[in-house]
């Protein structure tokens, strides 16, 4: 049984989630799931999920659902009933984890607390050639960050995904 669950909801964006199942694909930490929570993605999805399976390296599932309006929500508890950690991580299908995310979320985790981070949001531009070139962000250091800041690839620097705050909230550890 993994200790973390990650579940990415998605719908027909199968570019962008092909980033992100890549960039979940080098964690440091390693004991972890990966579950794509789909709301009624076309058949494409379904086949790039079962061409990551071996390329992970991890427990892959794709859960789906008939797509009848915005119902991620719904897509999302779909995924946690299928989950076998015991910790849950959402990533949204199209952000990219840094290669410590996960660990970043096990030094974290205390019964009785859930994490909450930040994002930088990419210009349609940098987006652009994020998917369509061999870029990797969530590699990037500080300096790069920067670059892209000042040239006005991002809309804030923060911590670029580092930040994370922790809130109090009963019962969320199962």
């Amino acid at each position: 049984m993994p200790s973390v669950s990650i579940i990415l909801p998605t719908f027909n964006r199968a570019g962008f989630l092909r980033r992100t199942i890549d960039s979940v694909h080098w964690q440091t930490y390693k004991d972890w799931e990966l579950i794509i929570a789909d709301d009624g993605s076309a058949p494409g999805t379904a086949a790039l999920v079962e061409r990551h399976k071996m390329k992970v390296g991890v427990p892959l599932a794709h859960v789906w659902q008939e797509h009848r309006d915005f119902r991620a929500g719904e897509i999302r508890n779909r995924a946690i009933r299928v989950s076998r950690g015991a910790y849950v991580v959402f990533l949204d299908g199209d952000c990219l984890a840094r290669p410590d995310f996960i660990a970043t979320h096990r030094r974290l985790a205390e019964p009785g607390w859930f994490v909450t981070g930040n994002r930088a949001l990419l210009t349609e531009g940098l987006t652009d050639a994020v998917l369509s070139q061999p870029l990797e962000p969530e590699h990037w250091g500080m300096a790069d960050w920067l670059r892209q800041r000042l040239c006005g690839g991002l809309n804030r620097l923060g911590r670029c995904g580092r930040y994370c705050s922790l809130e109090h909230v009963p019962g969320l550890w199962r």
